[in-house]
């Protein structure tokens, strides 16, 4: 975890490089050492190789006015040293993983990397960001990106290309790297677990610390020792104050991922998931009641409402909180694949957006636009959008969930259960909101309205037959009377 240093408050980060042997974490690290002008310290190699670690230290930029400096840490690649690559990977407060990208080396990366990524799930506290440098792009034989991205869960690995030995794409691994980091730090912040230590733990104090574990001793004072904050108070570094230079009722540029920490929920894993989501600026269009709506060339789509925007940072960070707490509550039904940032306008003011990856709802699955359905069908894609509808309602009312069910909203998992697909709304649930079978009535009615006697006749026989399976008896008297009404009256 990340710790406070006593003497001058700064923050100190440790970022791991990981990776398969001879993978090129060394050479990006002293290529980051070259970036830097600094030098890279190594306690022993053999053979070229290392056998404690890599070290290089950075400062660079404020965190709530407090200096950044980087512990990069390079582990050992060798199945000999794991249980001192596990020790060193403990600390870690975000991990690069240094993958050799070519084809004959791939399924061996691919395998490490999922064993560092199950580790890191079992980790206690906020989550741990992981970033595959995909390594040695420049080889004849690289596996393609788009072959990459699909073996690889890219909506919590960060992936990023490379050539180590050029340096190319290092430094930007490691920059993302680090805000990663600084998500974490935040939430380690806001739980109360940010330690603080008086040890200014340098390359030499580390090596010591390993030799001291392997040889069965008490390792050096250097953990944390005892929960602090820093200043809530002080203001977030943003760059240069903006201006206010755009109207509010003006299109604005989607968020990315490069928002200040604690800006981004879930933490971590919602910057991972924005730098997958948003590759390419997009501009939002305006609805007419002021929402911004946009679509990522993804599959994923941006909202914001036309109150969702904040003159003071804070008020948008309470809101954040306050929007991240329905998410969690609401998680039972949510689909998959979304996140909430609050990102700046452009004109001094901040704006928060929910960001969802696109599924079809039970519109799209079963109804479309009803012209070309035969009775018979129409009435089973009718009566398994009801009971999706109503296994929805009934399990917001389960999970006291507050979310519209409608047939825009609610789609189908893998495993044919009922999920909601469309935005988060954060007000509560109408209690005289329809019912499913409510909902699908007026489908049946703009069906009926496009079909003759017969035809309506053939549809509400069908219908029926298909709910009294499902319903009680009760029930299903209840549906015959409000059926016939809708399609024979």
């Amino acid at each position: 975890m990340a710790i406070l240093h006593q003497q001058d408050r700064a923050i100190i980060l440790r970022i791991v490089y990981d990776g398969p042997p001879e993978a090129g974490k060394t050479t990006s690290v002293k290529a980051l050492a070259q970036s830097f002008g600094r030098e890279v310290y190594t306690p022993e190699e053999q053979q070229g190789r290392t056998v404690y670690f890599d070290w290089l230290e950075h400062t660079g930029g404020r965190f709530d006015g407090a200096p950044i400096r980087c512990q990069i840490v390079s582990v050992p690649g060798q199945d000999c040293w794991r249980a001192r690559r596990l020790h060193l990977l403990e600390r870690a407060d975000v991990v690069v993983f240094v993958g050799d990208t070519s084809v004959a080396a791939w399924p061996a990366t691919l395998e490490r990397l999922q064993d560092l990524r199950g580790e890191l799930d079992r980790r206690e506290g906020p989550a741990v960001g992981l970033v595959l440098q995909a390594n040695h792009r420049d080889a004849p034989s690289a596996v393609p990106l788009a072959a990459i991205r699909r073996e690889v869960d890219s909506t919590r690995i960060a992936v990023i290309e490379s050539t180590a030995i050029d340096g190319t794409g290092v430094r930007e691994a490691f920059v993302f790297a680090v805000r990663l980091a600084l998500d974490r730090v935040r939430e380690e912040q806001r739980m109360g677990l940010l330690g603080q230590t008086a040890v200014d733990l340098a390359g030499e104090g580390l090596l010591c610390e390993l030799l001291e574990r392997e040889a069965g001793t008490k390792p050096a004072p250097s953990e944390p020792l005892g929960g602090t904050r820093l200043d809530d108070a002080a203001p977030i570094v943003q760059g240069p104050p903006c201006v206010r230079a755009q109207k509010a009722n003006l299109p604005q540029r989607l968020p990315s991922h490069d928002v200040p920490s604690g800006l981004v929920w879930p933490p971590v894993e919602g910057r991972i998931f924005l730098r997958e989501v948003t590759k390419t600026p997009v501009l939002s269009r305006l609805t007419r009641t002021g929402d911004h709506h946009g679509t990522f060339g993804t599959g994923h789509r941006a909202h914001s409402g036309v109150d969702a925007v904040f003159d003071e940072i804070e008020e948008g960070r309470a809101m954040l909180v306050a929007w991240a707490r329905a998410h969690v509550s609401a998680q039972a039904l949510l689909s998959k694949g979304r996140c909430i940032v609050l990102a700046a306008t452009g004109d001094g003011r901040f704006r928060l957006w929910q960001i969802v990856r696109e599924e079809p709802s039970i519109r799209q699955l079963f109804i479309g636009d009803g012209e070309n359905l035969v009775p018979r069908l129409a009435a089973r894609q009718l009566a398994t959008a009801s009971r999706l509808l109503s296994d929805a309602q009934a399990a917001c009312v389960r999970h006291s969930i507050t979310l519209p069910c409608t047939l825009d909203t609610i789609g189908v998992s893998e495993s044919g259960q009922p999920i909601y697909v469309g935005d988060v709304a954060f007000t509560a649930a109408s209690s005289d909101a329809p019912s499913g079978i409510q909902i699908v009535m007026r489908e049946l009615a703009a069906l009926a309205e496009r079909r003759t006697a017969s035809e309506r006749a053939e549809l509400c026989r069908e219908f029926l037959q298909l709910q009294r399976r499902e319903l009680s008896f009760a029930q299903a008297a209840q549906i015959e009377a409000l059926v016939t009404h809708t399609l024979l009256t």
